[in-house]
């Protein structure tokens, strides 16, 4: 889970107990990604791809890649490439596959005419890649190039969320809407227009019962709830603040957002309402990843700043 903002110029303890170090000058963290054995996280930011330990979040290695704007990151269903992406605004964007743990570069997909926002792994050879260009694109991994080009945003798009067992794939974007696409055809299945301001970034419910359940957040400063595979927006919750990134606790029974007060808000998606709002960082909170066993989170702000925050077993 990740905040694709666009830059343009009770349950349990809730604690902050590691916070890594930051420079006044360092840019925010767009984008964080735990490694498979949750033992790293990955990082991005304008200052690159960065590794830091977990849960001590101290800096390790630094992973040089080509674009100089990075927005998203992502680990593949195996856990075997670390891939990244970004590029350079109203010119080009990129995808950077690297080996993990290793850290190779192995490819780089560029086929957009602006920067990429945000990734999603559709399987081991596959990943959709979406653009300020308006478009989707799907690739093959194993030969590095396009499949489908998906065209329905009328501005730019920012995040995705794949449903895997519906082979659907969600797109949400600067011009309010959220996009749902087959992707056997290619075709646009439905379109959500509910938000009122741009969308920032998307989550999908974890677990396996029922209909999916997607969250998205929004300028407008609302999280919204949706079922994709009937096009419908199931509730949604107001806050006081612009949510930036969105996620789920394991299990589903929280959402959890970060927010442009630099807070974490746990929603419960069933009553529609904020259950904790926990300070995080200094200054704006732009991304997050929820840690898969040890009931933390880690939130990625302004300046560089990265702090673990204990939420806790979430309970109904």
């Amino acid at each position: 889970m990740n905040a694709r903002f666009i830059f343009f110029t009770s349950i349990g303890l809730s604690l902050c107990v590691a916070a890594s170090p930051a420079g006044a000058g360092d840019p925010p963290i767009t984008s964080l990604a735990f490694a498979p054995d949750g033992k790293s996280i990955a990082a991005c930011s304008q200052s690159g791809l960065r590794i830091y330990s977990w849960p001590g979040l101290k800096p390790g290695k630094k992973l040089e890649t080509i674009a100089l704007n990075l927005h998203d990151v992502a680990f593949s269903p195996s856990g075997d490439r670390l891939a990244v992406g970004g590029g350079i605004p109203a010119d080009e964007g990129t995808v950077e596959i690297f080996s993990w743990p290793g850290g190779k570069p192995l490819q780089v997909l560029n086929d957009q005419k602006d920067s990429v926002m945000g990734i999603a792994w559709l399987s081991e050879s596959s990943i959709a890649s979406a653009s300020l260009d308006h478009s989707v694109v799907l690739w093959d991994t194993g030969t590095g190039s396009p499949v489908k080009r998906l065209k329905g945003h009328s501005r730019g798009v920012s995040s995705l969320c794949f449903l895997a067992k519906k082979k659907l794939l969600v797109s949400a974007g600067i011009d309010q809407s959220l996009r749902v696409w087959n992707l056997e055809t290619g075709k646009l299945v439905h379109s959500l227009d509910n938000h009122t301001l741009p969308v920032h970034d998307l989550a999908l419910r974890p677990g396996a019962g029922g209909l999916p359940m997607v969250a998205s957040v929004s300028d407008d400063r609302t999280v919204r709830l949706w079922q994709p595979t009937i096009g419908r927006m199931v509730r949604f919750v107001r806050l006081n603040t612009r949510p930036l990134d969105v996620g789920w606790l394991p299990g589903g029974s929280r959402i959890v957002v970060t927010c442009s007060d630099g807070h974490l808000r746990l929603v419960d998606p069933v009553e529609v309402k904020v259950t904790k709002d926990l300070p995080a960082v200094e200054g704006w909170a732009y991304s997050l990843a929820v840690h898969p066993s040890d009931g933390s989170v880690v939130v990625g702000g302004s300046a560089g700043r990265l702090r673990r925050v204990i939420v806790g077993a979430a309970r109904r």
